[in-house]
């Protein structure tokens, strides 16, 4: 789908409709966690799952649902905690991931 995309606009004009898709794509997703009844104890779920989806969307930059090695990297550097590559995969392995 983002292929076709693609080759109707360029730049600005295809990300913002990217981030709009995925924005629609997440919020359809959390109103499935507050409809579940396992999470209706859950303490602030609305304001977690906005913070959640928030940060989600500034690094999942490809709307591709999964964040890439590059993006936990660029992630890591914006919190202060910069990684190589080679640490990222270390702690990649670890996670079991």
């Amino acid at each position: 789908m983002s292929v076709a995309l693609s080759n109707r606009f360029q730049g600005g004009k295809a990300f913002g409709l990217l981030k709009a898709r995925q924005e629609r794509r997440l919020a359809e997703i959390n109103r499935e966690f507050l409809c579940d009844q396992k999470y209706s104890d859950e303490e602030n779920l609305p304001e977690k799952l906005a913070a959640f989806k928030e940060k989600y969307m500034e690094f999942d930059l490809n709307n591709e649902g999964e964040i890439d090695l590059m993006s936990l990297k660029r992630m890591m550097e914006k919190l202060g905690v910069p990684k190589t590559h080679l640490e990222m995969k270390k702690m990649i392995s670890e996670w079991g991931c």
